[in-house]
């Protein structure tokens, strides 16, 4: 899984989550990190189910998004993510991969 957008938008990202067609309503938290690297203990976003960050769409889809604040003071390149599922203490489901930050084209000055 791969996402890649320019340092500074606004992105929404949306996934859909596999529970053998039963609706996932009774989570007890689902994160998105973004790390440098994997061995990195500090993470650079963070969104949560818990905070509002995340929203339910539907019974197996989640939304939420990625804004320019998040990015603004990142450098351009490549870093990593994942999407963990917590349901009784015992993470379910884990997505990973790559969040690439592409250099911007318009810049907030020319809009």
């Amino acid at each position: 899984m791969q996402i890649s957008m320019p340092r500074g938008d606004l992105r929404p990202i949306s996934f859909t989550i596999d529970n053998n067609g039963e609706p996932y309503t009774d989570l007890d938290e689902i994160y998105f990190t973004v790390k440098k690297s994997y061995a990195n203990n500090r993470f650079l976003i963070q969104k949560k189910l818990g905070d509002g960050s995340i929203v339910l769409q539907s019974d197996d889809s989640f939304e939420f998004r990625i804004e320019p604040e998040d990015t603004d003071s990142l450098d351009y390149g490549q870093y990593v993510f994942d999407i963990e599922l917590v349901k009784d203490g015992t993470i379910k489901q884990t997505f990973v991969g790559d969040f690439i930050l592409t250099n911007e084209v318009t810049f907030a000055e020319n809009e």
